[in-house]
């Protein structure tokens, strides 16, 4: 392209083509010394946009031009915010574009709903609109046709292609690892394409959009110490900060006059981040510490400050902030490895006369700590145990409850009608759907928190409710009886039923009086009334 640089164009490209069956096309964007930086575009910068691309078919027995449904389009690159969706889509405002990757070859591949056949005087006209303005149009390119089924249609960058060309026992480390790339990002993003749609977020950006539109915001809203918390008593400007108590980092970033908001985000993150900074790293091995032992070095991992715990072992503590920042550089595996490889962590939770006599609360460890399962850990263990658990990740929550019929806000909620053999129901427990104010009764009876407040630690009591729900709750008495039909697979007498529900639950052989109790209670009242002893059990609630 030359000549006169227009502010938007459409270019239209009539052409016949040799193939009999059409699938698709490609449209390749190509760097050029004649271009300003070389392009692929014509503006100062080489960029492009491309709103809209548009194909129709003239047919000679045909009045009208048929238009080409595009099903799917491709690019080795695209610009963030500006991918090649954006050119299918038949809005105006979202484009295809190339920055900052200007100067270099780019391709698009576009793919028709279903294959076209074509005859000797058929003609395929594409339209091409570039309407983002500034200039930014095509500067050199090309246009390919290309048959074949719909698999066949894809888009392999540059690298690949060269990877490709070269015999497979002659490829390099670094063309090996492009291919399986291309591959493994492929497979990525036909697994992503099947999560639900994202839901738009707009945060630390200089537009948004809403029920009037776009809004384009040209500097953060100014922000002023307000007298007494009034309104309409504005002080002085608060630039931003973060807390000046923490010495050694400044109390104010020293960012540019106008600073955008994502330029104050990232100034934060980088407070936080900072190897001057012992809150974040103190913070983080404390709250490792806190699940390994079932109790932080400071016993209130949500706060630091004066209203906050005293910590136990306070050179301990530091030392652990200063190994994870400088030895470890951050690395959680170490962490972990850390303290699961010393001697402390090894410890029993056996009592000992002396031990109590001194540090009847255990802070010193002078033996592990004794844990019982939360409730999100205990209904997963039950599952397990059970052979219920659906280990497949990611995907919707799964609601274990009946909701009320109707719209309305804060339905109602039976979670005694809920299916356990339904599909879904044997997903882990964070994949639950779980309302605010309206908690399941099962797990709220195990201390599940509630979800109004944050819960930097999971709150602790033994109650006989707890135990009438592990008795008689449905989610137990469902799985109970699968446990159950576990146990009758693996033997034929009770005592070998008996001895499999055991290594099961316990991951333990029965003693002799424990097999004659439970293969008793089993005879008179079904192998299910067993399995809800067990998973009623402290040895299976507690981690010893």
């Amino acid at each position: 392209a030359s000549g006169a640089l227009p502010d938007k164009d459409v270019t239209v490209v009539t052409a016949a083509s040799g193939l009999r069956e059409v699938s698709g096309f490609r449209l390749d964007l190509l760097p050029d010394e004649s271009l300003p930086a070389q392009g692929p575009g014509r503006p100062a910068n080489g960029n492009v946009h491309l709103s809209e691309f548009e194909v129709r078919l003239f047919r000679s027995a045909a009045a009208e031009p048929e238009r080409l449904e595009i099903a799917e389009a491709l690019s080795t690159f695209s610009q963030e915010s500006f991918g090649i969706a954006g050119s299918i889509d038949g809005k105006a405002e979202t484009s295809w574009a190339i920055h900052p990757r200007e100067g270099q070859a780019h391709g698009a591949v576009f793919v028709l709903s279903r294959p076209v056949v074509l005859e000797p005087e058929d003609r395929l006209q594409f339209t091409l609109r570039q309407l983002q303005g500034g200039g930014h149009l095509l500067g050199r390119w090309k246009l390919s046709a290309a048959g074949g089924p719909r698999e066949s249609l894809t888009l392999l960058p540059d690298g690949v292609l060269a990877a490709l060309a070269v015999p497979r026992g002659e490829r390099s480390e670094a063309q090996r690892l492009e291919i399986a790339a291309h591959v493994l990002g492929g497979v990525a993003s036909e697994r992503l394409a099947g999560l639900p749609a994202p839901v738009a977020v707009w945060a630390a950006g200089r537009a948004a959009r809403n029920e009037r539109g776009l809004i384009t915001y040209a500097e953060p809203r100014e922000i002023r110490v307000l007298r007494r918390g009034e309104l309409d008593k504005p002080g002085a400007v608060v630039t931003p900060g973060a807390l000046s108590a923490v010495g050694g980092l400044p109390g104010r970033f020293a960012l540019a006059e106008g600073g955008t908001e994502g330029l104050r985000r990232a100034a934060l993150a980088d407070w936080l981040t900072d190897p001057a900074n012992p809150l974040s790293w103190r913070s983080i091995v404390n709250r490792v510490w806190h699940y390994h032992f079932g109790r932080g070095l400071c016993d209130t991992p949500g706060d630091f400050g004066r209203m906050g715990g005293v910590p136990s072992h306070p050179e301990l503590l530091d030392w652990l902030a200063v190994w994870f920042r400088d030895e470890a550089k951050g690395s959680l595996k170490a962490l972990h490895r850390l303290i699961v490889t010393s001697r402390t962590w090894k410890q029993a939770t056996l009592e000992r006369p002396d031990g109590l006599a001194v540090d009847p609360e255990n802070r010193l460890l002078w033996r592990m700590n004794r844990q019982r399962l939360d409730a999100d850990a205990y209904r997963d263990a039950v599952l397990v145990v059970s052979n219920r658990l659906d280990p497949a990740l990611g995907g919707p929550g799964i609601e274990h409850f009946a909701k009320s019929p109707g719209p309305q806000s804060t339905p109602k909620l039976d979670y005694t009608a809920y299916d356990w053999t339904a599909p879904g129901a044997g997903r882990r427990s964070i994949y639950r759907v779980v309302w605010r104010g309206m908690a399941d009764p099962f797990m709220e009876a195990l201390d599940f928190p509630e979800l109004g407040l944050t819960a930097p630690v999971r709150g602790f009591s033994a109650s006989p409710l707890q135990s009438l729900a592990l008795l008689n709750n449905e989610f137990v008495l469902r799985h109970s009886e699968a446990l159950a039909q576990r146990a009758e697979s693996a033997g034929v007498t009770a005592a070998e039923r008996v001895r499999a529900m055991f290594r099961l639950a316990l991951l333990r052989e029965p003693d002799s009086s424990e097999l004659e109790a439970f293969a008793g209670l089993g005879e008179r009242h079904g192998l299910a009334a067993a399995a809800r002893v067990l998973f009623n059990s402290s040895e299976f609630q507690f981690l010893d």
